[in-house]
């Protein structure tokens, strides 16, 4: 009997604790992106005695190289507007 007696005093104190009460705040927050390193495509110098075929192919070139630092930096806006 008293072992039944302590059970339900147990039971009963045990079931009326309050239970914490979860509060789900939303807030804004701004999150500042790292500034990535993405080196600046160096402008080629073209001499004027050049054949067009080099003064052709170093502009092209140029091209290519900021056409890729042009991906690199929208690769980082996508990733910051996240």
């Amino acid at each position: 009997m008293k072992q039944v007696s302590i059970l339900a005093l147990s039971l009963f104190l045990f079931s009326c604790v309050a239970k914490p009460r979860v509060q789900i705040i939303e807030k804004e927050l701004i999150v500042k992106c790292p500034i990535p390193d993405v080196p600046k495509t160096e402008r080629p110098v073209i001499k004027p005695d050049q054949p067009y075929t080099e003064k052709l192919q170093s502009l092209l070139n140029y091209m290519f190289r900021l056409e890729r630092e042009n991906e690199l930096l929208r690769e980082v806006i996508e990733t910051c507007k996240r």
